[in-house]
């Protein structure tokens, strides 16, 4: 792997050509520049300013009372990615923090500790402190005592030791040393030009800590938060880096325990883990790691650390050259120069990757932004002496280097502030780059997911492959001397089987026949009003191949299906092909005409107008639905009955009816109100590129609750201000909730709220516990009295895995594929190629509520789905406030129930239904508000919190009366 340069020497520079050659495209003007008033500047600002306008304290950071394993269902066992850690020795750590600079020129000092954002930086500096720090403990034996320490180093500013650094020192002086070591001995090449190298370690002032297991079994997991000393977990994880930090050139260590292996077929992984997925990209397998401390096998009251690790794959950009990366990219040739669109592409998929060149005799790295739009043979640039020159003569004349292409683009790179132009033949993307949505195409995204979606066998034997290549094991030096042992077999987990819930048209009909925990629809529960006028439109270009024919066909069918599933509905009074130019002028023709119900057949190839559709939905309080063309098309060419019995189920929903409910025997949901939260947050980097322009940029929040009947939720969005991890608004979501309730229950209040709420990680608990959870109460305070709370953070965002136990007696019934038993790395045969997804993974109504969660937090994992791609992914559920001291079995019964409302496909759901549909609320609130700003963004003025309870008002479903009773984003 090439290295990273020094900062390079100064060379002549290369701009914008001057006289009669355009210069590049100038970017956009910024919008106006207003000052940024807003009063939320951490993420839980705006809770803590609404409870003091109100009065209430913030509530202790203690989770509820833990209860005891649920007793419903099955008992089976099922394997976990977990491994168990044993900690053998009794020391004391001392943390230490590490500072690394050079002076690289006059006046100007690299500061090597500093914290990068990029893959290359990252890995760069990773690189040199690494082979700085490495090379002290060495050179200076005398101080760090190497040979009889133990020293964890995370690759960057911190290190722990187990023995004092500054022994011979007082508590009262200052406890820093600082090495001046000469670059060239160090042996790095990018080190050679630097005589001073400045490592300096000074002690924290963080106390020691005792590193036993009784301590790290007290102080890792308690219900009191402030109680629990996060130490224990940094230093184990960073302990279980140590062989891949120290072993730079073999592996890449990225942040939230990510590890690649840089040679992955030598470690033992599989050549078709590594395929080409285009644009100059491969998949790559690594690991994701993170410690986490679980009850383990003697369940309740019990704390032990495990190393949870999961496999992935995923897509890098390869080391070769531009132009080369560029031709996969294009794939025509693009000698003569790349056309707009092409350019447009590749922009697209290389622009803030890092790369290099070593014409020079040496590497220099440079950041690309951008392609120019000419080629080396005719962009011009002015010498010092005042002439100009080529790009290409300036190559042969300075370098001697001919180019092979000159007529193609050259690329933009910064560099000191400036961007210059460079040929691209003679540059090289940088190794070890991964590759970001933002370069990815919307087909190459599903390729890219379709090959990390693994199998279970597959991830399995990525899993232990990746802890071998890791040293997570007995190899590794550093864990030896710290006295950890790690199980080599990961933990098996006693877990519960529930029955099929029983699904029906009403509580009193007979059960829906089901097969494999799937369902078919026939006749509705609640069939919904049939609209008095509605419509049916063809939405395309001229050369959409779908005919007025073929579209009464359609209608015909559709309005056939509905009838027999129960809607009353009459042929559409209005029903033809029209062009996507007059699309909304036909709308608003049909609302003129007093149309309560749209249904559109849109062209695939056009991308623009469903976000249309749905501001026109909101804005006139009809009912617009959209459907692709190649879909209608399988139903009138191929007879694709279940398409259309499925859009005909949405249509349903949209429209105010049910089409199933589960039978609630139990009666869960009596005076129960439900509600689910979901979040969209500003789409990845452009929060501060708006704010910094003056635009608002919020987060929305959707929520659904179950008001109008037990079993059917409806919800709305509103916009709150970004970077907030606690939400203010919760308070406002519950009156509205508890109203909406009240609305169709005579005045009555429910005896219970129970929130799922998505987006909370276990690092934000406590700011949940003490912001937002008083806040809810407050906002239920306000409109009814003596309702109890349930408050349950719903998390796929984590790293545990969860198989069926019986893999290898599956592997051995077929003679194709391979699998890796997860205690081994023994190669065996496997039929996992050739079955389903759903008949190897484990299957829905899998619940684990002991062994695998946390000692200190009342939550328990559910698999309510069924998997129809890679390896399962299982919910956790964390319970955050509980008044009613429920039992986990009776939570985790209901949580699986609600997950069997979807409405519109016959199959569970991962996530309960309030949940999924408050994030269907929440991407809706995304789409109305790119609508609403896409000519006019929202300019910062004022309160930010009032400009957005205005935007708010101005695009959401609650001024639609009805809307909001109904799921209107079905």
């Amino acid at each position: 792997m090439p290295a990273s340069p020094l900062p390079p020497a100064p060379m002549p520079p290369i701009t914008a050509p001057p006289g009669p050659m355009p210069p590049p495209p100038i970017p956009p003007a910024p919008g106006p520049v207003l000052p940024i008033t807003s009063a939320h500047k951490t993420a839980n600002d705006a809770c803590i300013k609404r409870m003091s306008q109100i009065g209430i304290m913030e509530s202790l950071r203690i989770y509820p009372s833990t209860e005891p394993p649920g007793t419903y269902g099955k008992e089976i066992v099922v394997q976990s990615n977990l491994f168990g850690i044993e900690v053998e020795n009794d020391i004391e750590l001392f943390q230490y923090s590490v500072c690394i600079r050079a002076d690289v020129a006059l006046n100007k000092e690299v500061v090597f500790t500093k914290k990068g954002k990029e893959d290359f930086v990252v890995l760069d500096r990773h690189e040199k402190c690494c082979t700085v720090l490495y090379y002290a403990f060495e050179a200076h034996d005398d101080f760090f005592q190497a040979g009889k320490n133990c020293l964890i180093y995370d690759g960057q500013s911190m290190l722990y030791s187990s023995m004092d650094l500054f022994s011979n020192r007082l508590d009262t002086e200052h406890k820093s040393r600082t090495f001046q070591l000469d670059g060239v001995e160090i042996g790095h090449k990018d080190f050679q030009k630097l005589p001073c190298i400045k490592l300096e370690i000074s002690a924290t002032k963080n106390s020691t800590v005792k590193f036993n297991r009784e301590d790290i079994g007290k102080r890792s997991a308690d219900r009191n938060m402030l109680a629990v000393n996060t130490a224990y977990r940094n230093i184990l994880e960073l302990a279980l880096n140590q062989s891949c930090v120290q072993d730079y050139h073999r592996c890449a260590v990225f942040e939230h325990g990510k590890i690649f292996f840089i040679r992955p077929t030598e470690e033992g992984f599989l050549s078709r883990d590594c395929v080409d997925v285009g644009d100059g990209k491969r998949m790559m397998p690594g690991i994701k790691k993170t410690v986490q401390f679980v009850e383990g096998p003697r369940g309740r009251g019990d704390c032990n650390p495990a190393v949870v690790i999961d496999g992935m794959k995923v897509a890098f950009h390869k080391e070769q050259p531009i132009i080369a990366k560029l031709q996969e990219i294009i794939t025509t040739d693009f000698s003569k120069g790349l056309k707009d669109g092409e350019r447009d592409r590749c922009v697209g998929v290389i622009k803030g990757l890092d790369c290099y060149s070593n014409y020079m005799g040496r590497l220099r790295h440079l950041k690309i932004e951008g392609i120019h739009h000419d080629g080396a043979s005719k962009a011009r640039f002015q010498l010092k002496d005042g002439n100009s020159s080529t790009v290409a003569e300036y190559f042969q004349s300075r370098w001697n280097i001919t180019l092979k292409y000159p007529d193609v683009n050259l690329i933009c790179c910064k560099e000191r502030g400036n961007v210059n132009f460079y040929p691209m033949e003679l540059m090289y993307i940088s190794p070890n780059q991964r590759v970001k949505i933002s370069q990815q195409t919307s087909a190459q995204s599903q390729r890219t997911t379709k090959e990390s979606a693994v199998p279970p066998d597959v991830r399995q034997r990525i899993i232990m492959t990746g802890k071998a290549a890791a040293k997570i094991s007995g190899d590794s030096a550093t864990l030896n001397k710290l006295g950890v042992q790690i199980c080599e077999a990961p933990l098996l987990v006693r877990a519960r089987q529930f029955p099929p819930v029983k699904i029906a048209l009403n509580p009193t009909s007979s059960a829906i026949p089901q097969k494999d925990n799937k369902w078919r629809i026939g006749q509705y529960s609640r069939p919904a009003a049939a609209p008095k006028v509605w419509a049916m439109y063809a939405v395309g270009k001229p050369s959409s191949r779908f005919s007025q024919p073929q579209l009464s066909n359609f209608a015909g069918e559709f309005v056939k299906v509905a009838q027999q599933k129960g809607i009353q509905l009459d042929p559409p009074k209005d029903c033809k092909c029209v062009l996507a130019t007059e699309i909304e002028s036909q709308l608003a023709a049909a609302h003129k005409a007093s149309c309560e119900f749209v249904f559109i057949i849109t062209d695939d190839a056009i991308t623009d107008l469903h976000q249309k559709y749905k501001m026109i939905e909101s804005l006139q309080s009809m009912v617009i639905q959209d459907m692709k063309m190649t879909k209608a098309l399988s139903v009138i060419d191929s007879g694709k009955r279940l398409t259309l019995e499925n859009v005909i189920n949405k249509t349903n929903v949209k429209l105010g009816g049910s089409n199933y409910i589960f039978t609630d025997t139990k009666k869960y949901l009596d005076r129960v109100l439900v509600i689910g939260i979901g979040i969209s947050q500003p789409p990845p980097g452009t929060k501060f590129i708006v704010e910094g322009k003056g635009f608002l940029s919020p987060q929305i929040i959707g929520f659904a609750y179950n008001g109008k009947q037990r079993q059917e939720f409806a919800g709305d969005f509103v916009l709150c201000p970004a970077g907030q991890d606690t939400l203010s608004s919760v308070e406002d979501i519950m009156k509205e909730s508890i109203l909406g309730y009240k609305k169709w229950h005579d005045g009555k209040d429910p005896e219970t709220v129970i929130v799922y709420r998505s987006g909370v990680s276990e690092g934000n608990h406590g700011n949940v516990i003490a912001y937002e959870i008083p806040l809810a109460r407050a906002g239920i305070d306000e409109v009814s009295k003596s309702v109890k709370l349930v408050y349950i953070a719903v998390s796929k965002d984590h790293t545990y895995r969860f198989f069926r136990n019986d893999l290898d007696t599956i592997g051995r019934s077929s003679s194709s594929g391979t699998q890796v038993s997860a205690s081994s790395s023994r190669t065996s045969v496997s039929s996992q190629s050739q079955l389903k997804p759903c008949d190897v993974n484990i299957p829905p109504g899998i619940s684990i509520d002991h062994m695998v969660t946390n000692p200190a937090i009342k939550q328990f994992f559910l698999n309510s789905h069924i998997t129809l791609q890679g390896t399962a992914k299982t919910p956790l559920y964390s319970i955050l406030a509980d008044d009613t001291r429920a039992s986990m079995e009776s939570l985790e019964e209901l949580t699986y129930n609600l997950c069997h409302l979807h409405q519109i496909v016959g199959l569970p759901t991962s996530i309960p239904t309030p949940l999924y549909v408050a994030a269907e609320y929440a991407k809706r609130g995304r789409n109305l508000w790119n609508e609403a700003n896409l000519k006019n963004p929202l300019v910062r003025s004022g309160s930010e919190k009032e400009q957005l309870r205005a935007a708010t008002h101005s695009i959401n479903y609650k001024h639609t009366g009805d809307f909001s009773d109904r799921r209107v984003n079905a």
